[in-house]
């Protein structure tokens, strides 16, 4: 149980920090405002969550 809980705070901490980079960095940024970068920048967060909750599967499978 211990492990589920300090994988979900590294998820939450890891989301955060993004979100703070995206919300406080990317005005730095000299990125174009178009509809393909905002769509590349909204969907990096999910699409690394997704990421690491399958490798987090695909190793609970080849463990057990």
């Amino acid at each position: 149980m211990n492990e589920k809980i300090s994988f979900l705070i590294k998820i939450i901490i890891g989301s955060f920090l993004i979100s703070l980079g995206i919300k406080y960095l990317a005005p730095y940024l000299s990125i174009p405002s178009n509809n393909i970068n905002a769509i590349i920048i909204v969907m990096i967060l999910p699409l690394m969550i997704t990421l690491f909750l399958t490798k987090k599967l695909w190793d609970n499978l080849s463990n057990s």
